[in-house]
Parts: structure tokens; sequence; C-alpha cells
């Protein structure tokens, strides 16, 4: 008996279309294409065509499955359901003109001069009018990115959008859509649906605005959606807030409000700036502390961790974590910025933790930052948080649970499975008259690598023992982990008082010697 393709099982039909999407995807245009210079009236240009970029891969996966749609109604099915998993809806940027020419290679006739209009809005508006006229293609959705969308308009568009995507999983807002999405979109997004289905994860993503945008009257508009008791975010597993904005920014108070809720969160991950704090995300670790395994928080840029570090020790009671990370039971990856640690946070042997855990610090709890090189006391506390943190992982090694502690103090970072100290020891050496540290080896991380440290620090990075780290932290050749304007001043005394002038330093010295003057002339 003779089978046609029809027969086949789904599975292997499915199989079959994957692949010839596949082959169709090999063969359509990848790329856009430009000219590299644009026509001018009056002008003779040699324009030629150039690569502008990547067609997206939705696009991609669109005309790769055109011909397949065409066939019948399952086929059509399997080729929305291909086509429209993961889209990514972008705002138009760009110029173009046009053009008197049927071929880019033999450029003839009068170039003109004038500006083709692109809706840059399109997209969304085109996304939205297929959806609107056919209900039954949304459902296929499950992943959707909306990329430089920021004004109330567009937002209520992307709102309407979300609507007819019945089984929506994951999506990337601008953070805008948390002052002007209504309580029924929002609460529409989380469950509050016909279809009681709720979004696993929630992306919101932050830029800075221009001042024509900031300064038009409809986008100052604060709808507050999230002091509804209406807005429930008790179904999301995944929160990620990334960026920063110089209008209407998310805040500490924003996150409190979503942890009053969020009590099922698996992943949190917050890469900002000033606005956020360990204040909103200790709220969220709270309230999730018994399914959260990945916690993320690292400011954008220097001027962020100054002012978390500078700025916190008035806030140091609220933005204290360490109790609150120890009642994470299920903590695999730890990638947090706080302003201070204890050695209680690694005291605790029974914590579950596995994974990565990285922890950016200033000073140890009840410590200034300058102690470290001065007090016994603070030192004591800094070698005891390192020793626990050992026996955090060779106790969880016993269990056959892989566990990698990084501390990150001040400049320096401990890397307590090799006992490895990293970072630029050049004034130490320079104090020491050369004979500290007696072995170092080259470090493979530093300011320009994955380090967690925060702006640049001129200089080479090397790695000494951790016995010889603490020799030289006794005898004063290093200098405490605090950034502090007295800290540095003290620096540049003692390197002045032992070398003397500038003129006569050898050039790796006189550099670190150059750089200490800068900070300190500007007040750092």
């Amino acid at each position: 008996m003779t089978l046609s393709i029809m027969d086949l099982p789904y599975e292997l039909l499915s199989t079959i279309l994957y692949k010839a999407a596949q082959f169709n995807s090999r063969d359509n245009k990848h790329y856009t294409y430009g000219l590299s210079q644009a026509p001018e009236p009056a002008l003779e240009v040699s324009a030629q065509r150039v690569v502008r970029g990547n067609v997206p891969a939705d696009a991609q996966k669109w005309n790769a499955v055109a011909a397949i749609r065409l066939v019948n109604r399952q086929w059509h099915s399997w080729a929305l359901e291909y086509a429209l998993r993961d889209l990514y809806i972008r705002r138009w940027k760009g110029s173009e003109r046009w053009m008197q020419s049927r071929d880019l290679s033999n450029l003839h006739g009068d170039p003109s001069s004038i500006a083709v209009y692109r809706n840059p809005f399109e997209s969304l508006h085109g996304t939205l009018k297929l959806f609107t006229a056919h209900p039954a293609v949304g459902i296929w959705v499950r992943r959707v990115w909306f990329d430089g969308f920021y004004s109330a308009e567009a937002n209520a568009k992307i709102f309407a959008m979300l609507r007819l995507c019945d089984n929506l999983a994951y999506v990337t807002l601008p953070w805008t859509a948390l002052r002007y999405g209504t309580v029924n979109d929002w609460s529409n997004l989380l469950g509050g649906n016909s279809q009681g289905r709720s979004i696993e994860s929630l992306e919101l993503l932050a830029v800075n605005l221009k001042r024509s945008q900031i300064d038009k009257q409809a986008n100052g508009t604060d709808n507050r959606p999230l002091d509804s008791p209406q807005v429930n975010f008790k179904s999301l597993q995944r929160l990620k807030i990334q960026g920063h904005s110089n209008f209407l920014p998310i805040t500490d108070a924003d996150l409190v409000a979503i942890a009053r809720t969020a009590a099922q969160l698996r992943a949190i991950h917050v890469t900002g700036r000033g606005s956020l704090t360990n204040h909103g995300i200790g709220a969220l670790a709270e309230a999730s502390r018994e399914t959260v395994e990945i916690i993320e928080h690292f400011p954008l840029a220097a001027a962020a961790s100054l002012e978390l570090f500078v700025s916190s020790p008035d806030r140091v009671p609220e933005e204290h974590l360490c109790s609150r990370l120890l009642a994470c039971p299920r903590l695999r990856n730890l990638s947090l910025s706080i302003f201070s640690i204890c050695p209680e946070l690694f005291a605790n042997t029974a914590v579950r933790w596995v994974g990565e855990v990285r922890i950016r610090t200033r000073t140890i709890c009840g410590h200034a930052a300058d102690e470290l090189k001065a007090s016994p006391a603070a030192r004591d506390s800094l070698w005891q948080t390192l020793d626990n943190a050992r026996a955090l992982m060779e106790s969880r090694g016993t269990e056959n649970a892989e566990l990698d502690i990084e501390v990150f103090i001040g400049d320096w970072i401990f890397e307590l499975g090799r006992r490895r100290v990293h970072g630029n020891f050049t004034l130490a050496r320079t104090l020491a008259d050369g004979t500290w540290p007696a072995q170092e080896e080259t470090s493979g991380k530093g300011p320009y690598g994955q380090n967690g440290l925060f702006g640049k620090d001129e200089g080479d990075w090397t790695a000494v023992g951790e016995d010889v780290f603490r020799d030289g932290l006794r005898k004063g050749y290093i200098k405490g982990g605090g950034r502090g304007k007295n800290g540095f001043e003290r620096a540049w005394a003692r390197v002045m008082l032992r070398i003397g002038p500038l003129d006569k330093l050898p050039a790796t010295v006189e550099a670190e010697g150059s750089r200490l003057k800068r900070l300190k002339m500007n007040g750092l």
C-alpha cells in the first residue's frame, strides 16, 4: 500500500517540515543591503552596495515557511507555530533615499535626495493589525521582545497585542510599561485573563530618553498598577531588570511592591544603577526564599558603584543581606554587590548552595573599608570570612555538590579554591623596596576581565598566595580596600616619603604614582 506524506505520524512530519524550513532559510537572504554613500543632486558619487545588517531571526523564519503555509491547514498551523514562537518587534531606525536606478551595480539616472519616510512604529502596528484580524494567530506566540517603544501610545498598543497572545510565557518590555500599563493590562498579563495563564518570565529594559520625549505631556503619565492587589506576580518565575533611565526609573519601591506577591521566583537578575539598591533585591529574595535559585545584582557603571558603596553607610542596616541570603536554601548561583559581608554569611554549612557564588563588597560588617590595613580585628574578621567560605566549599564537596566561591573586597579578588589573591600590587611592591612579594604570578583576572570590579584600575594585575597577601597586609605594604580620599592621601604621602620625586622614578612606578596623584587631585 502506498503511503502519502499526510499518512506519516505528526512527529515525523514535523521533523521533515523543520528540515525543509532550515533548507529554505539557508537559501533565503540573511542580510539587508544599502549604499555606501547617499546620492545627492548635481554630485557624482561612487556608490557601492554594502551589507547593512542581519535580517531578524523571526523574519527569516517567516520567510522560510512562506510556501509551507500554502499547502493545507495542518501544514499552515505547523508553519505558524514555527515562525511565531519567538517574536522580536523593534522600532525602525535609519534613513533611506530614493535612487533612480534599476541596477545597483550600474547606477544610472539622476539621483534624488528625497528621503523615504518609514513609520518607525510600523512593525508594532503591523503585528497588532495581523493579530487583531486573525486572533487565532496569537496562540502560537510563546516569547516576544519589544525594543524601542517608550511612549504611552506605543505601550498601549503593546498591551493590546499581549492580550491576543494566550500562550505567552516569556516577555521583554520597556520599563515604561510599569508606568503606562493599567491595572487591567498587568492583571491580564499575569493570569487575570479568561484562560488563567500567566507569563513565567518578565524582563524590563531601561534606557535614557531624549529631552523631547521626556517633555511630551502624554508621556508623563504614571498609572501605578503595582499599587493594586489585582496585579499579582504569584506565578512569575524569573524577573530581570536591565539598564537605567533618566525618566520614571524603576526604584526599590517598585521591587518591594512586586515582592508582596512574587513568592515563586526562581531567578532574580538586576543590572541597574543608582535607582535600585540591595533593599529592593533583599525584598524579592526574602519573598521567594523557598524557591529562588539565582540572584544577580550588578550595577552597570562605575558611577553607580560609587553611589552604592560611598553613600550606602547611612543605609547599611536596611541593605544588609547576609541573613536574608542564608534564608535561601536553594541558591545555586549568586552574584551580588553589597556594602559589607559578615563571617556568618558562609558559616552555616547546612545551606544547599551549589554552582558559582560571587560576592562584591567593600569591607567586612562592622568595620570601615580602610580598617582592613590598620585594625587587627578587621583583618581577623576578613580571614574568618574567607576560612568560613572555604569550609563551606569543602562541606558541599563531601556531598558531591560543586560550590565555587570568589569574594571581591575593595581592589582585591580572593580566589578561595586556589588560595590566591588577585590585584594590582605595584604600590605595595614599591613600599616594600621590591622585597615583597617574594613570589607572584600573572593574573588571568583584573579590571579588563570578568572580575566584577568597577571602574578601570591601570597597571598590571598579578596573583599572590593568600599567606603572602596576609603578610603584606600585616606589614602595611598593601593599602586598605577603600578608595576614600584620606586613604589615597596617606598612600601618596608614604610613596613620596620613601621614593622621592617623580622625575627619578622608574617608568612603572612613575605611572602608578601619577595615577595616585590624579586621583588625589580629583578628590578621590
